[in-house]
């Protein structure tokens, strides 16, 4: 469970030894554990989303006709307060109780949330006042605004722009499948995304030949990962795959080397995390199917200098996980 979290969550970018033995969720079953499950693993999911949509552009102006770039981008979405901690119903599960934690702590700590001592996080108590009864305290977050200062969900992205006619720039986001590891602990992935950056502004009477650049951009993405999660057990398989749109309207100005760009519109992203497989104890198969589904207003502001054919840029995007990006390429005309 540990490589689930370490892989497919964060994108094989937290490699932190605070990863969590997930397993604890399913001592009450594969429904009460999806259940818990969905709210533990939920602000990793969902920043993986809003930071993969995010690094599309770092201007307003296409690429002439066969004009070319190639980008690199680092995209952080960081987590809110209000996503480090998720409240428990009991109701809402089958013979399942909570207690607080020695301390008085009723709320749960997810993924993405402080690394807390055993004795400060409340209990599970399945079967409660039955022989079979099981108390235990569940996973803790990552604790990652106290080791490294900031808690945020990393994406890269790696993409090219192509210019055709009319103003118009073709983007394409390309990873063929690719496998790394040892047998029985294999990571499979691969990414496809398109995205159209066309200049309207030479549509518009009276402002197409005003200093500025103005453009309509739409792109999609997609990820798909899966793993083998247990060498002596094949048929136990981790799959999380992400999908997301971006519509947005880009306006931008060219300051000698500098070009300074905003922009307004939605984005929307969906995320899928399956368990495959039987696991001990869990007369189900395939256990665990949990899909997130956000969308909302983004507006981000940024700036890139360039140098020859070399370029620099950074941005930050308002949206409901703030994203940040940096990166650098190679842009010719």
């Amino acid at each position: 469970m540990k490589k689930i979290i370490l892989i497919f969550i964060l994108g094989a970018f937290i490699t932190s030894s605070n990863a969590q033995d997930l397993d604890k969720f399913l001592e009450g079953g594969a429904e009460n554990g999806e259940k818990l499950l969905e709210g533990y693993l939920e602000p990793a999911f969902v920043g993986f989303g809003y930071a993969l949509n995010s690094g599309w552009y770092n201007t307003g102006k296409p690429h002439k006709v066969a004009g070319f770039d190639l980008t690199i981008n680092a995209n952080l979405a960081y987590v809110p307060q209000d996503a480090q901690f998720f409240k428990i119903n009991p109701a809402d599960y089958n013979n399942m109780t909570t207690a607080p934690a020695e301390n008085g702590q009723t709320s749960y700590p997810t993924i993405m949330g402080p690394n807390l001592e055993a004795d400060d996080i409340p209990y599970l108590v399945f079967d409660e006042g039955t022989e079979d009864e099981i108390r235990i305290t569940a996973p803790t977050g990552l604790g990652m605004e106290e080791s490294i200062g900031s808690n945020f969900v990393p994406a890269p992205s790696v993409q090219i722009g192509i210019g055709l006619i009319k103003n118009t720039e073709l983007k394409l986001r390309l990873l063929p499948e690719q496998t790394f590891g040892d047998p029985g602990e294999q990571f499979t992935t691969k990414m496809f995304g398109l995205g159209v950056l066309h200049d309207v502004k030479q549509w518009i009477p009276g402002i197409k030949n005003l200093p500025f650049d103005l453009s309509g951009f739409f792109a999609f993405n997609t990820m798909k990962n899966s793993m083998e999660i247990n060498a002596d057990v094949p048929d136990q398989i981790g799959e999380f795959n992400v999908s997301g749109t971006t519509l947005q309207g880009i306006i931008s100005k060219k300051l000698s080397v500098l070009t300074v760009y905003g922009g307004v519109g939605f984005s929307t992203s969906k995320v899928n995390f399956k368990m495959k497989g039987t696991y001990d104890g869990i007369p189900e198969v395939d256990p665990i199917d949990i899909e997130y589904k956000n969308g909302g207003l983004r507006a981000n502001v940024g700036a890139r200098l360039k140098l020859l054919i070399f370029t620099f840029h950074a941005e930050y995007a308002v949206q409901k996980y703030n994203t940040l990006t940096a990166g650098f390429g190679i842009s010719i005309r």
